[in-house]
């Protein structure tokens, strides 16, 4: 429940249940850790956990920030996640530098932060994440946002949109046709999936300490592979069904990848999103680090380039050194002051500042 502190400070100043909106449950989705499960905590923040009803008809978890003693409408930032079934709800030591990144964001920004948890994540309903495709996420995202437009305390004229590493790639298809003020992309990608898994392969291989010659001979087969699997809709069991000799590059299940079912991956290949970014005419920041091997630099400058040729200017990109796919950095023990550069929230933090 919404702590009686809140509710009695919310009260004075008049704003009792401004933030929640009209499509929002005020925290009747349950626990499923347990009604007395930790929450998160922010400094000079108050944190609203409730829920939003997506049009599937089962609730997604929303976690909302807002600013301590700021008054009216504030600008506000809505979070889309990565590929993973990890939740975005993180009430103890943050593990990675997206979460660090999105802590300093809420407590330093002065502006409102929203993140949902995924279908089947954390406690949010729906069908179990491991089961669902990219569709049933990506509308789930929509409606999320969708709702922000009844939270009285946002500026609908003033949100922007951040996207890490999946989420970084398709997050101009999560407004749709609402205004966005501007796009954060934080290890994303733009060209086809297939093109990213190759140039993933690749980058994999050699890590792997395999010989030029070797990778070039698995490349054959991955090119094969990834052609039945995501353009032929095959699963990748199916796949070496029909190719017994793509068996020996294959290192993942016969249904699934990464923890996600071979169709989530189908349907990621068949988006535009160098398409769909090309329709962007608000100002865009795309960050990658160089320790990133599962997403490609190239990405990025693509983007950019592909921005500033019909809006000189509008994009940005910056490349952090000894900084990974999830912004951490290189060496790093996991404890929060050593987690990110503090360079890449000074980064955002300005960046939104002087975008607002």
């Amino acid at each position: 429940m919404i702590s009686r502190r809140f509710l009695t400070a919310a009260l004075l100043s008049g704003i009792a249940g401004t933030a929640l909106c009209a499509a929002a449950q005020t925290d009747l989705l349950p626990r499923k850790t347990g009604a007395n499960a930790p929450r998160e905590q922010v400094p000079g923040a108050d944190v609203i956990y409730d829920s939003v009803k997506t049009r599937a008809g089962y609730r997604v978890r929303r976690i909302t920030t807002i600013p301590q003693n700021a008054i009216g409408k504030l600008p506000a930032v809505f979070m889309v996640g990565w590929l993973s079934c990890d939740s975005v709800e993180q009430p103890g030591m943050r593990s990675d530098g997206f979460a660090e990144l999105m802590y300093e964001i809420a407590s330093r920004s002065g502006f409102i932060t929203v993140r949902i948890d995924k279908p089947g994540v954390g406690d949010s309903e729906g069908p179990p994440c491991a089961q669902a495709d990219f569709q049933t996420e990506l509308a789930a995202y929509q409606n999320a946002f969708e709702a922000l437009s009844a939270m009285d305390r946002v500026d609908t004229s003033k949100i922007f949109i951040i996207g890490f590493s999946n989420g970084g790639g398709f997050a101009p298809l999560v407004a749709r046709d609402r205004p966005v003020r501007g796009y954060l992309v934080f290890s994303g990608w733009v060209k086809t999936w297939f093109e990213h898994m190759m140039e993933h392969e690749r980058r994999r291989l050699a890590r792997a300490n395999e010989s030029p010659g070797e990778i070039s001979r698995k490349m054959r087969l991955y090119s094969q592979f990834y052609d039945l699997y995501l353009n032929q809709k095959l699963t990748p069991g199916q796949a070496i069904e029909r190719n017994p000799a793509l068996k020996e590059i294959w290192y993942d299940k016969p249904e699934s990848q990464y923890g996600r079912p071979a169709a989530y991956y189908q349907q990621l290949q068949e988006l535009n999103l160098a398409d769909a970014w090309s329709k962007v005419s608000v100002p865009v920041l795309a960050v990658h680090g160089d320790d990133d091997w599962v997403m490609s630099a190239e990405d990025f400058d693509l983007l950019v380039n592909t921005l500033n040729a019909k809006h000189p200017g509008l994009a940005q990109s910056v490349h952090f050194a000894r900084t990974d796919h999830v912004l951490m950095l290189a060496g790093s023990k996991g404890m929060n002051a050593d987690l990110i550069d503090p360079a890449i929230p000074k980064l955002a933090l300005d960046w939104l500042a002087q975008h607002k």
